[in-house]
């Protein structure tokens, strides 16, 4: 009985689409960049629609919208403190290296 249910007729994803807005301001706080960046849109994209969706009382169809926006978010996030950390790695491994060729050119 509840599949032949409307799609209006569900309660608004107001928790999940609260979700999606808290794991979009976290991403936003990792300042994404890059691939980071476009998830980070991604997830925007997905929230206004999320939010469409439940302006037109489509509320089973808002759910997982609303869900995959917060997995976007939470994807932005990670990927951004991976390309970080890389950028911290790269940035010290460079600095290790010319630390190096300075100790070779004392030692000669």
């Amino acid at each position: 009985m509840l599949a032949c249910a409307p799609a209006w007729a569900a309660d608004p994803p107001r928790a999940e689409i609260a979700e999606a807005e808290r794991a979009i301001a976290a991403a936003e706080r990792e300042q994404p960049r890059g691939q980071a960046g476009r998830y980070l849109d991604d997830a925007r994209r997905q929230l206004a629609e999320a939010n469409a969706l439940v302006e037109r009382r489509k509320h089973r169809d808002a759910l997982p919208v609303a869900q995959s926006a917060a997995a976007t978010a939470e994807l932005a996030a990670a990927q951004a403190r991976l390309d970080n950390a890389r950028e911290t790695v790269d940035s010290r491994t460079a600095r290790n290296a010319d630390l190096r060729r300075r100790l070779l050119v004392q030692g000669n």
